[in-house]
């Protein structure tokens, strides 16, 4: 990985796939292995089918981004794909802003973008990655099948 792709991601050697993706098993499925996991939260992972793809967390997407992983990782080079998953510019607002992250750490939204928050350092605190991956994979769950500007109300309990 280039130093600037170093930056925008987090170490995934810890992690456990299965805790990240519990969740999102209605969308993913099974994995064969994390690639990356971008700081502001989204997961990139290496199918059953052998083939990349990436979990947008801030819009409950699912994408096919590459047929291989040498092809993903060639795409990995290209500063608009870069620009694209891993949002350097708004990393680098939450880092102006005094907003780090610790080990197992991503940055995750108050208020998801698809539900009205904004890609903002003030909408973004740092989390912890399980938690993030599973509070996330929870909302969309519970909201796939509403039609868009569906107004929504969202309580959290213990």
């Amino acid at each position: 990985m280039s130093p600037e792709l170093d930056d925008l991601t987090i170490n995934v050697s810890r992690l456990d796939p299965k805790r990240i993706i519990a969740t999102w098993d209605w969308l993913v499925g099974d994995i064969q292995k994390i690639l990356l996991i971008s700081k502001i939260g989204d997961l990139f992972f290496e199918g059953k089918d052998n083939q990349a793809y990436w979990l947008a967390c801030d819009t409950g997407k699912l994408t096919n981004v590459a047929d291989s992983i040498t092809n993903f990782e060639q795409l990995l080079s290209d500063a608009a794909h870069v620009d694209d998953w891993f949002l350097p510019n708004l990393v680098n607002q939450l880092l102006n802003a005094n907003i780090t992250l610790g080990s197992d750490q991503v940055y995750s939204y108050y208020s998801l973008p698809v539900l009205g928050g904004d890609y903002s350092a003030e909408n973004m605190r740092a989390a912890n990655v399980y938690i993030h991956f599973e509070f996330t994979g929870l909302i969309f769950h519970q909201i796939k099948d509403l039609p868009n500007e569906t107004k929504v109300k969202i309580t959290i309990t213990d």
